[in-house]
């Protein structure tokens, strides 16, 4: 029989054994068994992974993951956290194989190990004059092989080796000494690299997408989203000499159907912002606030819709636009607009979502562009029609404006009824998850003199808030794809400016200007979780699996706001930090 002296040693033995098992295994990076990311992966990633800016090519923001469901979300508790660097803070965490990589502001990414933060290994892109630590965003990169590919603030396209973040390549693809530069991350599909170029200002350029060799940076084609005098569609623009047609930044990241081998990307506004001011005689200024349709292997545009001709009021529509199949019957009763040539209730493929800052729902076929319905979510006063004819959207004529300081209340702010923080679509339910925001303003084009890389003064805006909505500013939504009908909408507050992630565990993951990050029922809009965090979170939420554990990851500094509109709403500046969450 054993002495309790000998059952303690006995105990302790095994104890300090578990522990060192324990310990070595947590002190085994996990790079040591990273493998390169395959092409057949990031075209239908592994469920536990999050390799590119929305996970998915069809930017659904959705992971199928279900380990954090509705009956257990409520037990969701801190993992670990990690200070992030100084800036603006609009990241996409990225995990494969156990190994996060944080891409921060100006151009600074940790890679981090996703079970408990330990810093792996760090690069720093070389400062450059324009690109102070408080000005610069990096929205995201995309894992392709044994590389981690970047677009940066210097308007370089960059891919940095995994295992050590040592730069591999680089390319040149812009000035930024005249302000251009890449404000949403790359995208890879079918093994070519995918870039708007944002910062096309007062310089005598517009601005262009291009398509590069994944594994060297090449060029392959390149299209510009603004036309020429005389190609198709530069007749919009006037009279107006190529070197003054400016604008047209593609400045967020691109999806993609591979069975269409289609590439849809968003165009931003002309500049400067008036009419005007550019002297285009209310000319429609193609391809700006348009989606874009581009062949694949060759970059040619197979079809465009424009969501707002002309444009005054700098209401960009660069955001994602989400691939789905889906039936498509509009119901009369739920939509703003609605194509009276749809024949049947037959499943469609199409391009849906919110792509600009007026908060509409726009659903176009994907195969040709044909539009098919639009629902408004936030108050807006700038789209008032659908000219089915002619793909493009009809602009409200109260709100022309024909002089320099001439006052109008435009419905949303510049700042959107959403901007870049994105929606997200769910598979279980065939809905879109919208975060969007009742904000008006006072608003009015300034005489312009062109600066260099300068546009945000072409006009002075105060925010409002919108008609008999004071104490309703944020509210998220549930809209079907199908038929355009609000599952649930749930009225706030708060603004909420954070992006969406929903989930197979029938979850809906979004943050909010109270610094709340939240899981909503996917098919109920209840609340069945909150957290407060330091911050609002600018970052875009993502889940991953490491050792069959989920996670559940958010960067909070910063990000889209209206808490101008809600000045009990307080918070210090800064904060950047990524909380990442998982069960007990």
């Amino acid at each position: 029989m054993q002495s309790s002296s000998t059952r303690r040693f006995c105990l302790t033995a095994v104890f300090l054994g578990l522990a060192a098992a324990f310990s070595t295994a947590m002190a085994q990076s996990p790079l040591e068994s990273y493998t390169p990311v395959t092409p057949e992966e990031l075209s239908d990633p592994p469920d536990g992974d999050w390799l590119m800016w929305r996970r998915t090519a069809n930017h659904w923001g959705y992971s199928p993951l279900d380990q954090i469901n509705k009956d257990n979300v409520g037990d969701l508790r801190l993992a670990w956290a990690w200070t992030m660097g100084p800036g603006l803070q609009e990241t996409t965490p990225l995990v494969h194989d156990g190994v996060m990589f944080l891409p921060q502001a100006c151009d600074f990414i940790e890679a981090l190990d996703a079970r408990d933060g330990t810093l792996l290994w760090e690069y720093r892109r070389p400062e450059v004059d324009h690109a102070a630590p408080l000005s610069c965003a990096n929205r995201n990169g995309t894992l392709y092989k044994d590389q981690l590919l970047l677009a940066t603030r210097d308007a370089y396209l960059v891919s940095l080796n995994v295992y050590t973040g040592e730069v591999t390549w680089e390319r040149r693809m812009g000035d930024w000494t005249v302000g251009q530069h890449y404000s949403g991350g790359p995208q890879v599909f079918d093994g070519k690299i995918i870039a708007g170029m944002s910062g096309c200002y007062y310089i005598n350029t517009s601005c262009w997408v291009t398509a590069h060799d994944a594994d060297t940076g090449e060029e392959l084609w390149r299209t510009g989203t603004v036309p020429r005098v005389g190609e198709p569609g530069g007749e919009t623009w006037g009279d107006v000499p190529n070197e003054q047609r400016r604008g047209g930044s593609a400045w967020m990241p691109a999806s993609y159907d591979p069975e269409l081998n289609l590439i849809y990307i968003g165009v931003a506004v002309p500049i400067p912002w008036g009419s005007i001011q550019r002297d285009t005689d209310g000319g429609d200024v193609l391809y700006t606030n348009s989606t874009l349709a581009l062949d694949a292997d060759t970059g040619e545009i197979e079809w465009y819709f424009q969501h707002i001709p002309g444009g005054n009021w700098d209401l960009d529509h660069p955001f994602e636009r989400i691939v789905v199949e889906s039936e498509v019957a509009p119901d009369a009763d739920a939509v703003s607009w609605i194509n009276p040539d749809i024949d049947s209730a037959e499943r469609r493929k199409v391009i849906t979502g919110i792509p600009g800052k007026t908060g509409i729902i726009w659903t176009l076929d994907a195969a040709t562009g044909e539009f098919l319905w639009a629902r408004e979510t936030n108050f807006q006063n700038v789209i008032v029609g659908v000219d089915i004819e002619n793909n493009k959207g009809i602009t409200n004529i109260d709100l022309d404006i024909t002089e320099i300081r001439q006052r109008k209340f435009v419905c949303p702010t510049t700042r959107g009824g959403i901007n870049w923080n994105s929606v997200a679509y769910s598979p279980q339910t065939n809905a879109v998850y919208t975060p969007t925001n009742n904000a008006c303003m006072d608003y009015y084009l300034n005489p312009v003199e062109p600066v260099v890389g300068l546009h945000h003064r072409s006009a002075t805006s105060r925010i409002v808030a919108a008609p008999e909505l004071e104490n309703q500013v944020g509210l998220l939504s549930a809209v079907d794809v199908a038929t355009g009908e609000a599952l649930w909408t749930h009225r706030q507050r708060a603004g909420i400016g954070g992006s969406v992630l929903t989930t197979g565990g029938g979850l809906v993951f979004v943050s909010d200007d109270a610094r709340r990050f939240r899981a909503f029922g996917a098919d109920s809009g209840d609340v069945l979780w909150e957290q407060i965090l330091n911050s609002t979170a600018g970052g875009f939420p993502v889940t991953y699996t490491v050792d069959g554990v989920q996670y559940i990851a958010i960067a909070a500094g910063g990000g889209v706001t209206y808490r101008m509109l809600t000045p009990e709403l307080q918070q210090r500046g800064g904060g950047n930090m990524l909380f990442v969450f998982r069960l007990p």
